[in-house]
């Protein structure tokens, strides 16, 4: 019986099949194990009230089926120095909120949870975003590191959505 709960373990979590490596980001001062360690890189550029901004995006997709996940994310912008200085608690409270409606927003979604976090000393943000009528989940971590503003998501289907390897790919994110 005992054989029969570990196989039947294996087979529903086709996870534990993937090799995580780490991949780093010389230039984006990161490192996160994905589940395949590569990442391909974008660069666009976003507009906001301080002028255009480059925006780096580092995505891993998996185009195997029956993945836990679909999407695994990267991304940062630079604001200009002195944006965010570390006393200004209100300031990125405002600012870490803001991203959260935002990405509600962006989708049409549903957002299930949010709660105040951080990596080391620097502040961020975790919370769950539901839509297309809740058959897609993503589940974001964001932080701000100085002026540099980075923001971690995992896209999975519904059905999967309370998976290890969300965390295991959000909880690796390590800066330097």
């Amino acid at each position: 019986m005992k054989l029969l709960s570990i196989l039947f373990t294996l087979i529903a979590t086709p996870s534990v099949f993937f090799a995580w490596k780490e991949f780093n980001s010389y230039e984006g001062k990161f490192r996160i194990v994905t589940p395949t360690g590569e990442m391909t890189e974008k660069v666009s550029k976003m507009k906001t009230v301080v002028g255009d901004l480059d925006y780096h995006q580092f995505i891993c997709k998996s185009d195997e089926k029956n993945v836990d996940n679909v999407f695994y994310i990267v991304s940062y912008c630079d604001y200009p120095k002195g944006s965010f200085p570390k006393d200004s608690t209100e300031l990125i409270q405002a600012f870490l909120d803001t991203t959260v409606e935002g990405s509600v927003e962006s989708v049409n979604g549903k957002l299930t949870y949010q709660s105040d976090i951080q990596l080391v000393t620097h502040k961020g943000k975790i919370w769950r975003v539901q839509y297309n009528n809740d058959k897609v989940s993503v589940k974001n971590k964001c932080f701000l590191v100085g002026d540099r503003f980075y923001i971690l998501q995992v896209m999975t289907l519904k059905e999967r959505f309370m998976n290890s390897s969300i965390d295991k790919f959000l909880d690796s994110f390590y800066v330097f």
